[in-house]
This record gives C-alpha cells, sequence and structure tokens, in this order.
C-alpha cells in the first residue's frame, strides 16, 4: 500500500467535502510574488492604461492631448507651468484555470497523486480569486473530453466548479490504457485560445506529459494578451528511478525493473532534466513563469512558499 492509500482513505481520490474546506487554507499566497510577470491574481488589477481611472499614480507636465478635466491646478499655480494628475485604471482580472485530469496524473509514490495536487491547487486558486473578488472558471480535462466553466464571482460557482473536478478525478481508473495525451492537450489549448479574449490570467495545472509544440504555439498565442503561468506538477520518481527494485503492473501483467544499473538511471535522470529545461526556457522567453510542485507535501504550503504574500 503506498503512502498515498495510507493517508487517504478514498486512496487517492479527492471529495467535495475536502476541496470546499480548502477555502479555509487559502491564504497566506498571492499570484503576484517573486516571479516578473504583467499582472497576476491579488484583488484588482492595475493597467498600463492611463486615464480617469480610481487609482491616482503621478502628476505630470501637461502635454497637448491630455484630458483638461485632470489638471492640477495647485501644482500649476506653484510651478506656472500646467500639470496634469495621471492615474492608473482598475480592471477586472478574470482567472482561468486549466485542470489536468488525465491518465498520466494519476500517479503519485509520496504522499500524494499529481492528480490530487492538481485537484488541490485548483480549489485554492479558486477560493482565493473569489475572495479577492475576481470571477473564476476552468477548464477541467482528462485523456477524452473537457468542460468548460465560465468565469463567475460567487462561492456556489466555485462549488460547482469544484464538483466538476471531483468528478473528474473520480473517474480516473489505473487499469483503462491511456489516450493520446497529446490530442487532448492540443485540442483543450485550441478551444481556451477561442474562448479567451484578454486581461485574463490563466494558470495552467498539469505535469505537461505529452506536451507538443502546436499546444505550446498555443500557450505562446495566449500570453500576446493575457498573464499565464504554469504550475508544473511532478513526483520523485519522474526525476529519479529509485536505487531498488520496482514492480510495475497494470493488472494483467507485472513487470520488475532493477534500477540499481547506474546507466539506466542516468539515462532517465539526464532524459527528464533537459525535456523541463528546454520547456522551462521556451516559456521564459515568453515571460511565462513555470512553477513546480510535488508530491511529497500539502499543496497549500508549497503555494505559501512560492507565492508568499508580501
Amino acid at each position: 500500500m503506498s503512502k498515498s492509500e495510507k493517508e487517504n482513505p478514498t486512496s487517492g481520490y479527492v471529495t467535495l467535502h475536502e476541496l470546499h474546506g480548502m477555502q479555509f487554507e487559502a491564504s497566506g499566497f498571492s499570484f503576484l510574488p517573486k516571479y516578473k510577470v504583467q499582472s497576476l491574481l491579488a484583488g484588482r488589477h492595475k493597467s498600463a492604461m492611463r486615464g480617469r481611472g480610481l487609482d491616482f499614480k503621478e502628476v505630470r507636465q501637461y502635454v497637448s492631448g491630455d484630458d483638461i478635466r485632470n489638471i492640477d491646478w495647485k501644482v500649476t499655480a506653484r510651478t506656472q507651468k500646467t500639470h496634469t494628475k495621471v492615474f492608473s485604471e482598475e480592471r477586472e482580472r478574470p482567472v482561468l484555470l486549466v485542470v489536468d485530469q488525465s491518465s498520466s496524473m494519476f500517479f503519485g509514490t509520496q504522499n500524494y497523486l499529481k492528480s490530487t495536487v492538481s485537484a488541490h491547487l485548483a480549489a485554492l486558486g479558486a477560493w482565493r480569486t473569489v475572495d479577492v473578488g475576481d470571477r473564476v472558471g476552468a477548464f477541467v480535462f482528462n485523456d477524452t473530453k473537457y468542460e468548460n466553466i465560465r468565469p463567475q464571482r460567487s462561492s456556489t460557482a466555485v462549488l460547482s466548479m469544484l464538483k466538476t473536478i471531483e468528478v473528474y478525478n473520480n473517474q480516473l481508473n489505473a487499469q483503462q490504457p491511456p489516450q493520446s495525451k497529446t490530442l487532448i492537450l492540443e485540442s483543450v489549448f485550441q478551444k481556451v485560445r477561442s474562448t479567451v479574449n484578454h486581461d485574463y490570467l490563466i494558470v495552467i495545472i498539469s505535469d505537461l506529459r505529452g506536451i507538443s509544440d502546436k499546444t505550446i504555439h498555443h500557450i505562446f498565442n495566449l500570453k500576446r494578451h493575457n498573464d499565464v503561468m504554469i504550475f508544473h506538477i511532478e513526483d520523485d520518481w519522474e526525476k529519479e528511478l529509485p536505487l531498488r527494485a520496482i514492480s510495475l503492473s497494470n493488472s494483467d501483467r507485472q513487470v520488475s525493473i532493477e534500477n540499481s544499473m547506474k546507466k539506466v538511471r542516468e539515462k532517465h535522470q539526464k532524459t527528464f532534466t533537459n525535456e523541463k529545461e528546454m520547456l522551462t526556457d521556451q516559456f521564459a522567453e515568453y515571460g511565462i513563469p513555470v512553477m513546480t510542485f510535488n508530491t511529497n507535501e500539502r499543496a497549500g504550503n508549497q503555494l505559501r512558499e512560492l507565492l508568499k504574500d508580501h
């Protein structure tokens, strides 16, 4: 029996009650952390647009075309030069969570399955979003289908979203042959592109297995008019195979693999590291932060560490 099964009586499956309870854990972090991105989840969001907004920014010398209603007459009288007030407009920043519940996520050798971590991160992000007054929606997907949940701003809407995540999570089955994840990723992100217009925060929660150049192209295009961040979920055995022999089974056959062989372990580790570095570098070129989450710790603890609310 794995650690996951010992700690979770549902053997890795999440429940709506569990995801609802994470509402009280969704604090101490903000999607506006150590990473240099345009503007991420932190309540109301400042835009680069200037005009008659709610938030005063600065006073500067008047130039032709400025709104005369914003002239600062006190500074103008003192300097004998016309000055105007500049404002940063407040804009709503809807949040869209892209939640991976495909078969590659139904794996975990530590305390949690990747699919559980994904569901927990989605719940925490959703509760945090509505807590600061923004709308939150989601694309929840598995190997064969996805569900588009339009952004809304209410606890009732969040619970409905979390119910969908619970349903998708509980449909995972280790005995069911996996379908092509590459195709579903391409389909999901093509649909996201056709649904999202601009000024969204898109949080991709996935292990990125099966990601293709076509999917990456969709993500880059989304970044042109939105903020995008990636929560990459990985397990220790994906990074480095254990020294001891391991047995893998799909209910029909069982295969024993001896991983004490140095070359096998080194090749596996090098492949994983190179693929991850390549992806991270590609996303970094477009200003898309990639944050890594593991299956060892609670998702909330990892979020607070990576995205500390200052």
